[in-house]
This record gives C-alpha cells, structure tokens and sequence, in this order.
C-alpha cells in the first residue's frame, strides 16, 4: 500500500518468490508495471517480475494476509481509512509499517487494533530509475520486523522467513520500537542535511555539517530519555561514533528522499523526523533550537519549491 520505490522493491521480490502480491501505488509507475513488468536491479540482483498486480485502487480479492504500508508517514491516516474495511477483528492480517518516521504504528492500530500491528525498520535505499524499474542502491542494515508486544510470534517467524526466502534480508526482533528510534535518528541527522545542502550523504561527514549533526542527536537523546525510550546507546557520543564510522560509508553514495521531494514540489516527512524531536522537546521542556531551525529550513524549501 503506497507502491513507491521500497514498495514496489518489496512486493516485487515477494512476487518474484512465488507470493500473490497486489502494488497499490500512482498511476505512472503502475501502468509499465502492468504492461512490461516490474524490473528490480541493484543489490538484490536483477529481476523482472510479470506475476505481480499493479493498481491505483483499493480492491482486493479476499482479506489480506500481509499488508505492507510503504506510504508517507503524513498520509498514514489516510490509508488506513480505506484498509479499515478489509481487515476483521478475528483475522490474523498483518498491517506491517515500512515507513520512515515515529508514531507510525500507533496510528495504525487505532484503526486495526495492535494485534493487527506490527512495526518495520528498513535502512536500504531504493530509487525509481523510471516508471516501472527500481534499483536497491544501498544498505546498512538488514530490515527489522517486530510485534507491538515485543513477542517474537509464530506469525513473525513465518513472515520474516517468507522475506528472508524472496531474497529481503530481514530479521525478527523483540524490540522493534529501539529499532525505529535508531532509524529515526539516522535519518533526522542525514536526510534534512542532504536535502538542504544538496549533496550526498557521504558529503556530510565534513566537520562543518558533521557538528550541526552533532547538535541535532544531542537533542534527540535528551527527548529520548525524557520519553523513557530504550536506545540502543547510553549517550549520544556512543551514537556518533557508529553514525561517522559505520552507517555513512554504508550508504555514502545516496541522495537524499527529502531533496528529491522538495525538487518534485512535494512534501516530506520533516515532522515525523527531526519535527517529533521538536514536539517532544515542548512536551518536556527541553530546548531542541537546531531541530527546530532545521525544520523550518526544509518547509522553506518544501513552500518555496511549490
């Protein structure tokens, strides 16, 4: 549900597997999907996948087994309004948030309930080469899958083998929600950057930029706290250090999803990113001004670009 490039990544591998699998995304990438397949290249190895539907409607045959919602965090709402219908109180449908972001999973399961909830972390970069075809250009993480309860369920195992199986890396974790945090703090401190200063993320381990990042999870790790979440660091120089030394050469070569928003004209994910940090901190009186500023850079430009 929200067929962009992860979605369609996604679905397309699954379908390549054998798996029924419907893409639900906007017309123009659905239409070569419908008529040439869909191609996937990159990391995952080159597929061209023709057993898979592509439609910009919400109908399905039956109840869903496994949803994948793949939308933009700010249309979450949205899409569960129309999954809402399809999914019954006594089924075992999984609704499993792919998204980037905090709070995701919550708003998904005032609509389904929590046993119909489950929570994503995904750290791989995909991009639509043109409609229809999609590259995996990087990865620094496996994907993780985990229950609301932090149970590791039958269900969890099966859904975590069938994606390992189609070729995803992914693993079952019982504590999906340290997982989300740690990718919410990857992303408010590189993609915002990437977007404002227009360049790759491997750019922004130049000290200039590198000590705004700094700032910007210093604040993170104050709310964090305040919130009672568990990270999976003590203190936000143990982050950093993972940050510079691992996950930006893993991914030094990807552009930014938020730049390509804002040069589309579209509207990103600030809010759900370094914005939580923002409204968290008010929330417990704590001063996060470089979050702040931040977000307020990327709405020029998000206003501006429209």
């Amino acid at each position: 549900m929200g067929a962009g490039a992860l979605g369609s990544a996604f679905g397309g591998m699954l379908a390549s597997a054998g798996h029924n699998v419907t893409l639900i995304g906007r017309e123009r990438h659905m239409i070569p999907i419908r008529e040439q397949g869909l191609r996937i290249s990159g990391i995952w190895g080159s597929h061209i996948v023709t057993n898979i539907r592509a439609t910009t409607e919400l109908t399905v045959n039956g109840e869903p087994e496994v949803v994948l919602l793949t939308t933009k965090s700010f249309d979450t709402e949205t899409a569960m309004r129309a999954l809402q219908p399809l999914i019954s109180d006594d089924s075992d449908t999984a609704v499993i948030s792919l998204q980037n972001g905090i709070g995701n999973e919550e708003r998904i399961a005032r609509y389904v309930g929590e046993a119909h909830t489950m929570g994503g972390m995904v750290i791989t970069g995909f991009e639509f080469l043109q409609p229809g075809e999609v590259e995996v250009t990087v990865s620094a993480a496996t994907t993780k899958i985990g229950e609301l309860t932090n149970e590791i369920t039958p269900r969890l195992r099966e859904i975590v083998a069938l994606f390992n199986e189609a070729g995803i890396p992914t693993d079952a974790v019982d504590n999906i929600q340290s997982h989300i945090w740690a990718k919410a703090l990857y992303s408010a401190a590189l993609n915002p950057l990437s977007a404002i200063f227009r360049v790759i993320y491997g750019e922004l381990a130049h000290p200039q930029s590198f000590a705004i990042i700094e700032k910007v999870i210093h604040e993170a790790f104050n709310v964090a706290h305040a919130e009672d979440v568990t990270l999976f660091w003590n203190r936000a120089e143990e982050y950093l250090e993972y940050l510079w030394r691992e996950q930006i050469p893993l991914t030094e070569k990807h552009h930014s999803s938020m730049l390509k928003d804002i040069e589309r004209g579209k509207k990103t994910e600030i809010d759900f990113l370094n914005g939580v940090f923002v409204d968290l901190g008010k929330k417990h009186g704590i001063p996060t001004p470089v979050n702040e500023t931040i977000v307020r850079m990327i709405k020029f430009l998000e206003e501006s670009g429209r």
